[in-house]
């Protein structure tokens, strides 16, 4: 099973959302030993929250070899370039740590320091749906991968 972490700010609160994260959580198991863990939200105005939950996140982007920040200045990828970008580095045996912010985004200086970025769409989502449509295009990945019908 591949290693993956996906480091996320705050907690899904819409049930529905929460089922559906469930659901790929689920489906992922016979891809890739998943970690999902959630830090809390930063407190006070805006850049004080990124600050705050940038320096929360660190110490888990660096105990990978490839942190990825989800963010919609990173370059996007359609579903069949992302699996063969994720081929790679699972061929190279490369750690990863995907990381997604708050509803207020990253803090600039993070986004400076991590090379890699991956924007799930042009669009603007809630940022409980963008934890959900990342899991399922990870899960789209790894069955584009095998080759998988779900894929078509």
């Amino acid at each position: 099973m591949y290693p993956i972490r996906l480091v996320t700010v705050g907690k899904v609160k819409d049930a529905h959302l929460k089922a559906l994260e469930g659901h790929y959580q689920t489906l992922l198991r016979g891809f890739a030993r998943l970690e999902t863990l959630e830090i809390p939200e930063g407190k006070g105005e805006p850049g004080r929250q990124l600050k705050e939950e940038a320096d929360r996140m660190r110490p888990f982007l660096a105990q990978v070899r490839v942190p990825v920040l989800l963010d919609a200045g990173g370059p996007p990828r359609s579903s069949e370039a992302f699996a063969t970008w994720l081929g790679a580095r699972m061929d190279r045996g490369d750690s990863l740590c995907f990381a997604l912010g708050s509803s207020h985004g990253l803090d600039p200086s993070l986004k400076a320091e991590v090379r890699e970025k991956l924007s799930l769409s042009p669009m603007t989502f809630p940022h409980d749906l963008c934890r959900v449509l990342f899991l399922e295009q990870l899960y789209r990945a790894f069955a584009i991968l095998r080759g998988s019908p779900y894929h078509k």
